[in-house]
């Protein structure tokens, strides 16, 4: 999903819809520029925890410093062989996924296919000082994986923290060894546990400016593990789509991304960050990808920022997620080996997983002269495999909580709320869709009759302990999700979303080029919730993560938000949070979480 322009939209646009509303505003989601609304009209118009990770921050920092992604080191003893990081990923109760990349030479920079096949040798210990080895092992990094390396650590003890590097077994650079990075494993399926936190966060684009976001995340104690609910980098070439003060750090490389030999330069680019690099070390990641990894507003055949000059789509997507899977540490196979980006993963008795993949099976997003067909029963956003996946995982669940991690926003989010026989009848005479006018048909309003068939299906099973934790939209949100919008509170909730804000990409104060919480920001916001009472909390400008714990009685989430993205060494803070009992809906929170 791509932000692209904010301006005010005039009564002299042709197509006015009339309804009771009562305030002005005015803002832009991907394709479509909001509305104004007045006393009488508004108008949507188309457009075409035992350990500093202080210790991280430094290792990392210095493996970045140590060599660039398109400036080899001038000499070789000044070559750094681990200057990507480590990371790990996916993590079971018995195991979690080890990830590197090995610079065999000066020369061996991504996507250039100049690596020498290096053997490396990984450990994992349950001390920093690795007195003890618990587990250990060697891969392999070729030149046809562009010099990655994903190993599973397996044998290990159900949640707990471990410590793992790698080393270089031969070749020149034979003893070097890497940054160390802290993992954890996942509880037992019987394993009581008070709590967890996962932070959440989406939407890091390198030219907007600095990862500050990452460097908080790294630096807390509290944090068992982190999500990454997509847009990890964006194809866009530089210039395209930068900030608020335009480009802060340039591309590589410079131009769009459409080869295997482009997206592996950008995920090599964005691997040198110091920030990026800590957080990765930090604590083990579970990712999902969302349209930028590929093209803006990609589905099943296409995307937005394909076109037909630049070859056939399903080639560059397949190069996307190789270079995808290469460089992340997610526990999936390439689709031509029937692998799937969707899994679950568990977390005892407390809490299960679900990740979703919402761009390899989706039907065309509806054009803005055909409204009606997100109505439509053969569309679909999960793919009908996914679907039936995602519905069984969610109703045979016996677990306290199901966390399922979306790339965009499943709230339903309309204008206007269409109630009882009045609104019926509005829908049918203007062939508007059932639960009003989608904002963003990019996400799941554009897929309704789908998203209807989820919720009845969960409503059947008085399933309310559904937590969604979403990106994309690069603003905060926390919401009831109710299972028909427009009768809401009365026909009940099938759960409850938190949506992160973006990392550094760009949101509203940056499209509107003034500070943040200005009064067209506080008067979109206030019109979302007053159109849209389930939802409870929007805060379109800032940018920074989440961080969300896990109880047995509730869910609360905090939101974290950076002072300033355009300065590498931006202090952040706590801004405000919500909470969820169970089987009940949001309630905004004064409080942050208490320090681990």
């Amino acid at each position: 999903m791509r932000y692209t322009s904010c301006r005010n939209v005039n009564n002299e646009n042709k197509g006015s819809i009339r309804a009771p509303c009562k305030i002005y505003l005015v803002a832009s989601f991907s394709h479509a520029e909001f509305i104004l609304i007045s006393q009488n009209t508004f108008t949507l118009k188309p457009m075409s925890s035992l350990v500093s990770r202080r210790f991280f921050l430094t290792s990392t920092a210095l493996a970045a410093a140590a060599g660039a992604i398109a400036h080899p080191a001038a000499a070789a003893k000044e070559h750094s062989v681990f200057q990507h990081g480590v990371a790990s990923g996916d993590p079971l109760a018995d195991r979690v996924l080890l990830w590197t990349r090995v610079s065999s030479h000066p020369e061996d920079v991504p996507g250039s296919l100049l690596g020498t096949p290096t053997t490396v040798q990984w450990e994992v210990s349950d001390s920093e000082e690795f007195s003890h080895i618990v587990a250990t092992g060697q891969g392999v990094a070729l030149p046809d994986q562009d010099m990655t390396v994903k190993v599973d650590a397996t044998g290990l003890l159900p949640y707990t923290s471990y410590f793992y590097r790698f080393s270089v077994v031969d070749g020149p650079y034979s003893g070097h060894r890497s940054p160390v990075g802290k993992t954890r494993t996942a509880p037992g399926s019987n394993q009581a546990v008070s709590h967890l936190r996962f932070a959440f966060f989406s939407c890091a684009n390198w030219e907007a400016g600095y990862y500050a976001a990452y460097r908080d995340m790294a630096e807390r104690v509290d944090i068992d593990y982190a999500l990454c609910l997509g847009d990890y980098i964006y194809e866009y070439p530089t210039g395209e789509y930068a900030g608020k003060h335009q480009v802060i750090r340039p591309h590589q490389p410079p131009h769009e991304l459409i080869s295997l030999a482009d997206y592996r330069t950008r995920y090599g680019l964005q691997r040198t960050d110091p920030d990026l690099q800590a957080a990765h070390a930090a604590c083990p990641w579970i990712v999902t990808w969302d349209d930028h990894e590929i093209a803006d507003n990609a589905w099943d055949g296409g995307a937005v920022n394909h076109d037909p000059d630049e070859g056939d789509f399903y080639t560059r997507r397949d190069a996307a997620l190789q270079a995808y899977l290469e460089w992340l540490p997610v526990r999936t196979t390439e689709q031509s080996q029937s692998g799937k980006l969707y899994r679950n993963l568990s977390f005892g008795p407390l809490a299960e997983l679900s990740m979703l993949d919402l761009r390899t099976y989706r039907s065309k997003p509806v054009e803005w002269n055909h409204l009606e067909d997100v109505d439509d029963e053969s569309r679909t956003l999960l793919g009908s495999e996914q679907f039936q996946w995602l519905s069984h995982k969610l109703t045979s669940s016996n677990v306290r909580w199901n966390l399922v991690g979306t790339s965009t926003l499943i709230t339903p989010l309309h204008i206007p709320p269409l109630e009882g026989d009045a609104g019926a009848m509005f829908a049918e005479l203007l062939d508007l869709p059932d639960a009003g006018i989608p904002v963003n048909p990019d996400q799941w309003d554009g897929y309704a009759s789908e998203r209807r068939r989820l919720f009845r299906l969960l409503a059947e099973k008085d399933f309310r302990n559904v937590v969604w934790l979403a990106g994309d939209l690069h603003s905060s949100w926390a919401s009831d999700v109710p299972i028909e919008p427009a009768d809401y509170p009365r026909s009940g909730i099938v759960g409850v979303e938190f949506a992160g804000p973006s990392v550094t990409a760009k949101n509203g104060d940056d499209i509107l080029r003034l500070p943040e919480k200005n009064s067209v920001s506080t008067g979109v916001e206030q019109a979302i919730t007053d159109l849209n009472p389930h939802i409870k909390s929007v805060n379109l400008d800032n940018h920074g993560y989440c961080v969300v714990e896990i109880t047995h009685d509730y869910v609360h989430t905090d939101w974290i938000y950076v002072e300033e993205k355009e300065r590498p060494d931006s202090p952040v803070f706590w801004s405000h949070a919500a909470r969820a009992y169970y089987s009940e809906g949001v309630q905004l929170h004064d409080h942050p979480l208490p320090a681990a």
